[in-house]
Parts: structure tokens; sequence; C-alpha cells
């Protein structure tokens, strides 16, 4: 019974690990993709990014500077 335990919680660790290292979206990052300029926009803070796939990473700090 311990070892299951163990299993579970190394599995919840790593999970939360690899969540982290795909992802560095803040909760309100909300991307809508524009097909007609070709960009992705973020409708929370209005950051943009031209491409084909949806933004990984939050822009707003790299736009405001």
């Amino acid at each position: 019974m311990p070892v299951l335990l163990l299993l579970l919680l190394a599995g919840v660790l790593g999970y939360f690990v690899w969540r982290h290292q795909t992802s560095t979206l803040t909760r309100n990052c909300r991307w809508r993709q524009d097909k007609r300029v070709g960009e992705w926009r973020c409708a929370f803070c209005g950051a943009r990014d031209p491409g084909e796939d949806s933004p990984r990473e939050c822009l707003r700090d790299q736009q405001n500077s």
C-alpha cells in the first residue's frame, strides 16, 4: 500500500513539473487567432504574436517594454 501511495505522489509531482515546462501562459492569457491579419492576439492584455500556432508563452511583458 505505501508503494502505491509513493507512485501516485511521484506521478502527480511529475505532472506538475511537466506542465510547468511546456507553457508559461498565465491564467489570464486568452489567445485569439485573427486569420485576416495572420497573427494571434491576447484578449486580456492585447499582446500580438505572428504565426500559425497558438503562443506557448505570455508576451505581456515583452510587448509593454
